[in-house]
């Protein structure tokens, strides 16, 4: 806060209090933090700014506002296709919303990166279990049954 104090403009300050609201799981006031970041740079279609990105689009999951969270991971990889992070992170967040094929496929690009990254392993192994659990309805891409549940 101090930081802030000196330098109230500076984006930096802003994505690092972000990062502490989120280590203290207040995820509303990370969300917060992390906008305000995006707010004050001049262009986010800078790549330095994708891990700001991503931890937007980790704090909106944690609130369960999974389709906001899927639009920045979006955007995140918009900015960069080569983190194993982002393409996790938007496989995990299919996976809470039970659309069990696009986690599978995040999850297998996520591994493309890092082929021994042990969550992206063992959630894809959840993921195809819970598919062939829950069933797919290959007219419409979903499961059948919709109170399937993790």
């Amino acid at each position: 806060m101090q930081a802030k104090t000196i330098c109230p403009s500076d984006p930096l300050v802003y994505n690092e209090l972000g990062v502490v609201a989120y280590h203290m799981k207040e995820y509303k006031n990370a969300v917060w933090w992390f906008e305000k970041t995006l707010a004050h740079i001049p262009s986010s279609s800078n790549e330095m700014w994708e891990p700001t990105v991503i931890n937007l689009a980790h704090a909106l999951r944690k609130l369960r506002r999974y389709n906001e969270a899927i639009t920045y991971y979006e955007k995140a990889l918009a900015l960069s296709t080569r983190s194993v992070s982002t393409y996790a992170g938007l496989a995990y967040t299919y996976h809470l919303q039970d659309n069990f094929a696009a986690a599978i496929t995040y999850y297998h690009k996520a591994l493309w990166l890092k082929a021994d990254d042990q969550f992206c392993t063992e959630m894809l192994t959840l993921a195809l279990v819970d598919e062939s659990r829950c069933g797919v309805d290959p007219e419409i891409g979903s499961h059948r049954n919709e109170t399937c549940l993790l």
